[in-house]
Formats: C-alpha cells, structure tokens, sequence
C-alpha cells in the first residue's frame, strides 16, 4: 500500500515550528539502534532530561546536545533545502549520530524524499553495506559525492514514499504480534512525532498537496 498521507502528515508537522522540527529529529535519533516498538519511551525520556536521558547514549547523546544548540538555525535552514536532498542531507549530516541513513529517514519525514536504508532495506533490496557507509574525515568532495549517490539510490529504488511504504508493510509482516498492518506501523510514526494518537494530523492531510512556503536555495 501507498502511505504517502502519513509522510505528508510528518512533513507538515516537522515543518510548522523550530521546536516541531526538533522532536522530529530527536525521533530520529531515538531510533537509532532501537527496537521501533520502544521508541515512544525512548523519546519521551530524551525530550525530558536531554543528555542525561538513558537513551541518550554513544553518539546519540552528542547528538541531542547539537539540537538542543542548533535546531532553530538547522530547521531554518532546512526550510529552504526542501526541493534540494542532496543540500538537506548534507545539513542533516552536521548532527551528529545521523550519517546516510538516518539523515535520508529525517530527510523523509521533514521533506517527504530520500528516505532510509537501514537493516531491512538492505535485505529487501540487496544493497551493499558499503553503499551506506560515510566517513566524516573524508574531503568535502568525497562527501559531497556520496550523499549524491545515496539520493540517486533512494530515488531508484522509487523514492520515499515507496521506500517508507514497503518497509511499514515488511515490518507489519515479520512482527504480526505488535502490528496488525503497514498501515499501523506507518500511523505510528505520525502519532508517535506529533505526540497526537488518535489519527487527526494524518485525516487533515490526506488530500492534501503539501508545498513549503519558504524561498528555495
């Protein structure tokens, strides 16, 4: 299934406000090596105590301790990158904890493209795991050229919406016990970023053609 509503629902919301773009990323590092199903508790602690969070933890905690400095100049900045991935992803990188493919995951959920190719992308599409790394040492070249090649990745592999769906749908299918469909599991990030579970934000939207307002770079 297409879940595309429930992007817009995650971009819309991440778009609106400096402080709404922080807890969506603050979602996406409390995704970082964390079973989905805990992460609304992981957030949670981590929008309450920051760095003292428990699950703040390795670079995760450097991570917080950015956006807690950065986040107003990052989303502003974000807000004119939009229709340019490879420039959003490159700012997203300076967070540290992100690297490709969380980077293109915050990239999905504020912009609605990239998208992330983690653990069961990899299988569900044979990617190499060399294709995801990226070292922060490198040139800014290099650098440059590996994000560009992560966005052509992602765009051949259909895009965010279809990398977002099918993933939802997989997850749904190896773990029947948590998740009763894609559809669940893709109305759970919306509920979990906006803070608001009972499906509002995705049924405002669920027609909608969503364009940022702000001039583009």
């Amino acid at each position: 299934m297409n879940y595309d509503n429930h992007i817009v629902a995650c971009n819309v919301y991440s778009q609106a406000s400096p402080e709404n773009f922080k807890r969506a990323a603050l979602f996406v590092l409390a995704t970082v090596q964390q079973q989905l199903e805990t992460v609304p508790v992981a957030l949670t602690d981590i929008c309450e105590l920051g760095m003292a969070s428990r699950f703040a933890w390795g670079s995760k905690s450097k991570g917080v301790e950015y956006l807690e400095a950065n986040y107003e100049r990052l989303y502003f900045s974000a807000m004119v990158r939009t229709k340019n991935p490879v420039r959003l992803m490159e700012l997203f990188l300076q967070i540290p904890g992100l690297a490709l493919v969380k980077a293109g995951f915050l990239c999905q959920i504020f912009a609605g493209t990239v998208g992330c190719i983690d653990t069961h992308n990899i299988k569900l599409y044979d990617i190499p795991v060399n294709a995801l790394r990226y070292r922060y040492e490198n040139s800014d070249a290099c650098k440059h050229a590996k994000v560009a090649r992560y966005v052509e990745l992602c765009s051949g592999l259909g895009g965010a919406v279809a990398l977002w769906s099918r993933w939802c749908d997989y997850v749904a299918k190896i773990r029947p016990y948590n998740w009763s469909d894609g559809a669940h599991v893709s109305q759970f990030h919306v509920d979990v970023i906006t803070g608001i579970e009972d499906g509002t934000i995705t049924d405002l939207f669920s027609d909608t053609e969503f364009e940022p307002t702000f001039r583009q770079e």
